[in-house]
C-alpha cells in the first residue's frame, strides 16, 4: 500500500457562508452532497488540504461586510475549524510534510475569486502576509483581473450577461507578477482561455489549475483545450482532476474521472496531474465520490485506467507539492 501524502488541492470550509444564507443555499439545493468537516477529511487518507474562502459577490454580499472584510471573516473561520479538527496550518511543502509526519492534516490557506482586492497590490500583499498560498484570480465572474469561461449565471440557465473585454486585463498582469514575488501559486481554474493564457505568459512560476478536466474528453466550457493544458504543462504546472458532475456537465463517474486523467497524461505526462474535489463548494458529484472519505476510490479508478503507482502517488500528493515547493518553498 502507497504511503505518499495526499493532498486535495481546492476545497472548502463549513464557513464559507453565513448561517442564514447557507441555510437558504441548503434548502434550494436538497440533494447537494452532504458538508464535510475538517474533523472527517483525514478519514480519506487525506495528509492536506488547500481550503479557500471565496472572494467574488457570489458569497461575499452576504457577509454585509466590505468584500476584503468578508474574505478576512471567512479566513479567521477556516482558521477556527482547524483548531477545531486539530488541523495545523501550513505555507509551504516542507511543512505539509512536516505536518503530515506528525499524523495530523496539513492546512494551506487559499482564495477563490480576487475581486475583493480591488487593485489594490497592498491587499494581495497582505494576504500572502496571512499565509494564502493559492489564489484564483477569476472566480464565477469577470473582474479587475480577467474573463471567467463561465459566469455564475449559466450554471443555472441562458441568463444575459453583460461581459467586458476577454482576457487578462493590465492590472491582472501585475497582480501575477506581484503573486510570483509573493510566493502565492495562481490558480488558473474558471479562467477563460485567453486570461488563462495571459497569466502563463506573465507568470515566471508554475501555473495550476487545481479543479478542472479536459475538454477533449468531455465539452464543458469548465475543461481546457489540449493547447490550454500544454501551456499549463509547460510552466510545470498541473491540472486537478475534479468529480463535479451536475446537470449533464462534468464526470458522471470515477471513470470518467479517470478518463480525463489519462487523457491530460498521454498528452503532456502524469507529472501535470492532481487531486481538487471542490469539497463543500459543488451542487453535484460523480456516482460513487460523495465526499472525502471516497478519495481512494480516486486512486482505485486511476490504477485501473491504466497508471503506474508512482503516476498515481504524483497525481494524489506529489505532484502539487513539487510545485508548491518551487513557488513558496
Amino acid at each position: 500500500m502507497s504511503t505518499a501524502l495526499v493532498v486535495d488541492t481546492h476545497t472548502h470550509t463549513t464557513t464559507m457562508l453565513p448561517r442564514v444564507a447557507a441555510a437558504a443555499y441548503h434548502s434550494v439545493l436538497r440533494g447537494r452532497p452532504p458538508d464535510v468537516g475538517l474533523g472527517d477529511v483525514r478519514e480519506g487518507g487525506v495528509d492536506a488540504v488547500v481550503a479557500k474562502a471565496v472572494g467574488d459577490p457570489i458569497v461575499t454580499r452576504w457577509h454585509l461586510r466590505s468584500p476584503f472584510q468578508a474574505v478576512q471573516n471567512q479566513l479567521s473561520a477556516i482558521e477556527d475549524e482547524a483548531v477545531q479538527a486539530s488541523a495545523r496550518l501550513v505555507d509551504s511543502a516542507a511543512t505539509v510534510r512536516a505536518t503530515a509526519a506528525d499524523g495530523q492534516l496539513a492546512l494551506l490557506l487559499g482564495l477563490e475569486g480576487a475581486d475583493c482586492v480591488g487593485e489594490d497590490l497592498g491587499l494581495l500583499a497582505q494576504l500572502a502576509a496571512e499565509g494564502v498560498r493559492v489564489i484564483v484570480p477569476v472566480h464565477l465572474g469577470d473582474n479587475q483581473i480577467g474573463t471567467t469561461c463561465l459566469p455564475w449565471q449559466n450554471y443555472v440557465g441562458p441568463l444575459p450577461v453583460r461581459r467586458q473585454t476577454v482576457g487578462l486585463t493590465d492590472f491582472g498582469a501585475e497582480f501575477v507578477v506581484t503573486a510570483n514575488r509573493l510566493g502565492v501559486v495562481i490558480d488558473g481554474s474558471h479562467a477563460d482561455e485567453p486570461t488563462l493564457l495571459g497569466i502563463i505568459e506573465h507568470s515566471s512560476a508554475p501555473v495550476i489549475c487545481s479543479h478542472a478536466g479536459a475538454r477533449a474528453v468531455s465539452s464543458f466550457d469548465r475543461y481546457l483545450s489540449d493547447a490550454a493544458i500544454r501551456a499549463v504543462a509547460g510552466t510545470g504546472g498541473v491540472i486537478g482532476l475534479w468529480p463535479y458532475f451536475m446537470r449533464g456537465k462534468g464526470t458522471p463517474t470515477l471513470d470518467a474521472v479517470a478518463a480525463h486523467a489519462r487523457h491530460i497524461a498521454d498528452l503532456v505526462g502524469a507529472e501535470h496531474l492532481c487531486l481538487g474535489t471542490d469539497m463543500n463548494g459543488v451542487p453535484g458529484l460523480a456516482d460513487g465520490y460523495r465526499s472525502e472519505k471516497d478519495v481512494p476510490l480516486i486512486a482505485k479508478a486511476l490504477s485501473a485506467a491504466g497508471l503506474s503507482e508512482p503516476e498515481v502517488d504524483g497525481i494524489m500528493g506529489g505532484n502539487f507539492l513539487r510545485v508548491l515547493e518551487a513557488v513558496a518553498g
